[in-house]
C-alpha cells in the first residue's frame, strides 16, 4: 500500500512539472530576461539601426549588420505570431537576448546589442525560418 502511494506521489509530482514547463514555453517575455527590449507600446527612442520584418515566408532581410549600441526592431508584417528565439534550437542557449518570445500580429519589439558578434535566431514556432544579426 505504502509503494502505491509513493508510486502516486511520483506521479503527481511530474505530472505537475511537465504542466509548468509547457506553460514555460508559451510565455510572454519578462523584463528581467528581456532588459535589453523596448515594445512598441513604450516611447523610448530606438537608436535607429536595422528592422527586421517577419511575413509568412519568414524573417526579411535574413541578415542585419548594426554597431554595438544600436537597436535592431523585429516587427510582425504576418498573419500569425511569431516566436522569435536564438539559437540554437531547441534549447535558445546561446544569445539569451534574442529570447524575445511571441510578437504578436502588428506588434514590434526591439533589442539593443551591447557586444560586438554574430547572433543567431529562428522562430520557434518554425524552426526552419531563420535570420542573424552580425553586430560590430
Amino acid at each position: 500500500m505504502i509503494n502505491l502511494k509513493k508510486i502516486i506521489a511520483i506521479g503527481v509530482v511530474a505530472s505537475s512539472a511537465l504542466i509548468l514547463s509547457a506553460c514555460n514555453l508559451y510565455k510572454t517575455p519578462s523584463s528581467k530576461n528581456n532588459q535589453n527590449q523596448q515594445t512598441s507600446g513604450e516611447q523610448a527612442p530606438l537608436t535607429a539601426s536595422g528592422v527586421i520584418s517577419y511575413t509568412a515566408s519568414g524573417f526579411s532581410p535574413a541578415q542585419v549588420t548594426v554597431k554595438v549600441g544600436q537597436s535592431v526592431e523585429f516587427k510582425n508584417s504576418s498573419d500569425s505570431n511569431v516566436q522569435v528565439n536564438s539559437a540554437v534550437h531547441p534549447t535558445h542557449e546561446l544569445f539569451p537576448e534574442l529570447n524575445i518570445g511571441v510578437i504578436a500580429l502588428g506588434e514590434s519589439t526591439s533589442v539593443t546589442f551591447t557586444k560586438a558578434g554574430t547572433y543567431k535566431y529562428h522562430n520557434h514556432l518554425n524552426a526552419s525560418q531563420t535570420g542573424q544579426i552580425v553586430v560590430e
